[in-house]
């Protein structure tokens, strides 16, 4: 008797010491899968800032290039202003008019930097854990900046490649002799009673309105940019 009960007595003590070894090793095994997670969630917190960062640095680029193309629609708008201003005198000087006729062509080139954005989507947007940050990146990028590439090229580019090619009509080129004795290619206006010539004024109407056109479509799509910077900004100076 006192054997058996011995016996079961060291059969209890291995069992308490192969479930104590089953719960050390459960135990290992679930701090092992917190910490691993607790770095799987650090290292997408890293990206998603720098990942932000970029972002952020991409957008305040293209608002710089924005405003230079507003300082060039403000050429534009003076050369046109200034022709209607000599339309209204009834003043047909082909100087007056061959001095403010370059400000028209003068031209924007629209665009947008998407690297960064493409970059994220090349991983998958959900990288970005705050929805409202990123369905307002997906609306500037997969909307609002390609909408307006495409505005600006109908309502912008196309009818002032129109009115270019109705003010060539009036353009010669002439062989000219500085006061350096160099010879030059100037280039100079010949039209009679411009303010009564259809193309002349249909020129000058299309490049009037598609300026403005464009500064509306610029204008709209800047202030967009701005309001995804702000929530940007203030998404990441939480971190």
């Amino acid at each position: 008797m006192r054997y058996k009960l011995a016996a079961e007595n060291r059969v209890a003590k291995y069992l308490r010491y192969a479930i104590g070894e089953i719960l050390l090793v459960v135990l290992g095994i679930l701090i092992a899968l917190q910490i691993n997670n607790w770095n799987e969630k650090r290292k997408i917190r890293n990206y998603e800032q720098k990942i932000i960062t970029d972002i952020l640095q991409t957008i305040e680029s293209d608002l710089g290039i924005y405003q230079m193309l507003f300082d060039r629609l403000d050429v534009m708008e003076f050369g046109v202003s200034n022709l209607y201003r000599l339309i209204g005198k009834n003043e047909s000087s082909i100087d007056s008019i061959q001095k403010y006729l370059p400000y028209l062509a003068i031209g924007i080139r629209y665009g947008y930097d998407s690297g960064a954005y493409e970059s994220l989507k090349s991983v998958g947007l959900d990288k970005i854990t705050n929805d409202s940050i990123r369905v307002g990146l997906a609306r500037l990028y997969d909307f609002s900046y390609p909408r307006t590439d495409v505005l600006i090229e109908n309502d912008y580019k196309k009818p002032s490649v129109e009115a270019e090619k109705l003010l060539d009509k009036f353009w010669h080129s002439e062989v000219e002799m500085n006061s350096a004795g160099e010879t030059v290619i100037l280039n100079r206006i010949k039209i009679d009673d411009p303010y009564h010539n259809q193309d002349f004024m249909k020129a000058i109407s299309t490049f009037s309105t598609a300026y403005k056109i464009a500064r509306l479509r610029i204008q709209f799509v800047v202030d967009e940019s701005e309001k995804v910077k702000e929530s940007l900004e203030n998404y990441i100076n939480k971190y």
